[in-house]
């Protein structure tokens, strides 16, 4: 299967978003890569998610997302900005120890974004 960039996979085939109320939050569980070819997918869904919580807070659970590149980076910035204009608590899931976490160090985002190491420590903020 070929997708817009020749031999480069469509983008959902490369990042899926599967969307689950759960204790009184919204949860986007993202499986993939998230980079130039899906951060647009992710950057929608996360906003009608952020725009749809009315106050309440809003998961982004990232544990199964192999790769996140500098434009994914930037697409958890300005989902984070968004969140704090609506007065939404915006809290991202990451695995301290996957390579994820490391773009998000190298960064400093990890001083910006509410970091959880799991979905259920998201949950109680």
């Amino acid at each position: 299967m070929s997708g817009p960039l020749g031999g480069v996979p469509p983008a959902e085939l490369l990042m899926t978003v599967a969307r689950q109320d759960r204790g009184g939050a919204l949860v986007l569980a993202i499986r993939g890569e998230v980079d130039l070819s899906t951060g647009g997918r992710l950057a929608e869904a996360a906003g009608e998610v952020l725009r749809e919580a009315g106050g309440r807070p809003v998961v982004l659970d990232m544990l199964g997302v192999e790769f996140l590149s500098s434009s994914g980076l930037g697409v958890l910035v300005s989902l984070n900005d968004e969140a704090r204009s609506i007065g939404t608590p915006l809290r991202v899931v990451v695995d301290q120890d996957r390579p994820v976490m490391r773009p998000i160090r190298t960064m400093g985002l990890d001083d910006v974004l509410s970091i959880f190491g799991t979905v259920d420590e998201a949950l109680a903020g």
